[in-house]
């Protein structure tokens, strides 16, 4: 859904799913959790997606925005990195739990803490190969993104300039017009929290659009 449209032919986009899991309890999910989390555990992924089926020209340049949910004294060492994109990664559901760590059971197809029997489906490396953890490297493109040190302050918008947009307008222009970044912590201390859609401030994709 396009929320803004600017000036300078750009507009912008909410997230239109996202969620966040953790490996070692199962059968959880966090779906209509009022936050993502980016806690420093290897266990630990969120998934942000955006719909780019309004988009009718072609993307020249993309940042992507997410704000702060709480505040911790540690900083963060943080990745963004785009999920391989295909039919089946794209096609994942974002759940309905909203029990922060405690979720109801998962239903099937949703996103869960597990990331290895959650879907009917696992998910796809480039290749086609199946992938049953979000943990595995191949499942994730270059990151668009590696910041070490980033203060972590309520309410505050983190920025991330995307380098090459060609991977947002290779999705724009495919049959599941749906791009996902994965979003985790390598260094700091504490439960990082970023505000998800449910929260009122969804994360945001910020497309800038060849003239027609």
């Amino acid at each position: 859904m396009i929320i803004s449209v600017s000036a300078e032919n750009q507009i912008t986009l909410e997230a239109a799913k996202d969620t966040f899991g953790r490996s070692n309890e199962r059968n959880l999910n966090n779906g209509a959790s009022p936050h993502l989390v980016l806690a420093h555990s290897p266990g630990i992924r969120s998934l942000v997606a955006f719909d780019l089926s309004s988009v009718t020209n072609e993307i020249t340049a993309v940042e992507f925005k997410f704000r702060q949910h709480n505040t911790l004294d540690v900083p963060l060492s943080l990745v963004v990195a785009p999920m391989v994109w295909n039919e089946n990664n794209a096609a994942w559901i974002e759940g309905s739990g909203a029990l922060g760590v405690k979720g109801r059971n998962a239903l099937l197809g949703e996103a869960t803490f597990a990331w290895r029997a959650f879907r009917d489906m696992p998910w796809e490396s480039t290749s086609g190969a199946a992938k049953l953890g979000l943990m595995e490297n191949n499942l994730w493109q270059k990151p668009i993104a590696i910041r070490t040190g980033l203060q972590w302050i309520e309410n505050t918008w983190v920025s991330v300039p995307v380098e090459n947009a060609a991977n947002a307008e290779d999705i724009r222009k495919s049959d599941a017009k749906v791009l996902t970044y994965g979003l985790w912590g390598t260094a700091g201390k504490g439960a990082y929290l970023v505000s998800s859609k449910e929260s009122g401030y969804a994360p945001k994709l910020i497309l800038t659009l060849k003239s027609e």
